[in-house]
Parts: structure tokens; C-alpha cells; sequence
């Protein structure tokens, strides 16, 4: 039987998806991939495990990335965009072993999430401009806005996330 469970968001709180992967997988539940257009996380009934996850982001993963991962002990489990989740057994020892590695790839996702609102919002300004410019339908307007306003709304906060995490993880850099 398959399960969704609403996403913390990896942008904001990715240690509290990997802490839930970990307990769903105790109580017999496989994480199989993202539902809800990516608002959570899909579990299919399964043997119980103990395992432990952690998250990587790679937009454009070679294969040193992935063998990396497999020498340090880890096994790939689900990827989805950007993100690449890997699975181990309790005691692995993590690859971002110190704040330097993940402040790194928040940084990464920062900058790509940068991008993305950028084009975000110039996709909006010329949907208004080309609204204003031409006569547009009420339901054409309509969706237009909406789907730039949904659009924008998702890399904006997602963004965001990822700003926060570049300043705690440089907070925690600072204090160790």
C-alpha cells in the first residue's frame, strides 16, 4: 500500500525528511519517491529496516559523485531533480562529515534558486507587458497571473530556504 506524507521542504528543514525516512523505514514503510508535485513523499509498504539517509544536491552528478557516496558506504535510494538521497546502515560515517561541505551546496542551491527567480520573474514582467499590450481574454489574463504568481511563489520560497540555511550553516562554521 502505497503513503504520502507532506515534505518538510529540503530547502528549509531537510534534517527533519531524513529523520522521517529513517522512521518510516523502522515502522516498514519505503520511501519510493516525491507525490503531491513534489509537496511530499511517496512510502510503499515494505520489510522494516534500520537505516540512516542523508541528502546531497548535484545538479549534473558524474560518476565520482555517486562512487564517492558507495566507498564511504552508501547506497543511492531516490533522486528527484537536484536531489539525490542515499540510504546506509546506522554508524556510516557521513560524507559532509563538518558544516564546510553543506555550507558549500547551500550556496550551490542558493545561487541555482537565484537563477530560477530571476527568470521567474522575467517571465512575469512579460506576461504583464504583453497583457497591458494586447487585449487579453479575462480567463487568459486569469491564468496567466496565476501561473506566474504560483511560479513565482515557489522559487521565491524556496530561495529563501536555501538563503536561510547559507546563513545558519556559516553561523555554525563560525562558532566551531
Amino acid at each position: 500500500m502505497s503513503t504520502t506524507r507532506m515534505s518538510s521542504g529540503p530547502a528549509f528543514t531537510p534534517e527533519k525528511d531524513l529523520a522521517r525516512f529513517e522512521d518510516t523505514a523502522r515502522r516498514g514503510q519505503r520511501l519510493t519517491g516525491f507525490s503531491l508535485a513534489a509537496h511530499g513523499w511517496r512510502f510503499e509498504d515494505a520489510e522494516p529496516e534500520d537505516v540512516v539517509f542523508d541528502m546531497s544536491y548535484e545538479t549534473d552528478p558524474d560518476d565520482h559523485h555517486f562512487d564517492l557516496f558507495r566507498a564511504a558506504g552508501w547506497t543511492p535510494a531516490l533522486t528527484y531533480g537536484h536531489i539525490r538521497l542515499f540510504a546506509a546502515a546506522p554508524g556510516t560515517t557521513p560524507v559532509h562529515t563538518g558544516t564546510e561541505s553543506r555550507l558549500e551546496e547551500a550556496l550551490g542551491n542558493r545561487a541555482l534558486f537565484l537563477r530560477y527567480t530571476a527568470v521567474t520573474i522575467a517571465a512575469a514582467l512579460l506576461v504583464v507587458l504583453a497583457m497591458a499590450a494586447a487585449d487579453w481574454p479575462l480567463a487568459a489574463m486569469m491564468a496567466a497571473a496565476t501561473l506566474s504568481a504560483v511560479a513565482l511563489v515557489y522559487t521565491s520560497f524556496t530561495l529563501v530556504g536555501y538563503h536561510r540555511q547559507v546563513q545558519r550553516l556559516r553561523r555554525m562554521s563560525a562558532v566551531s
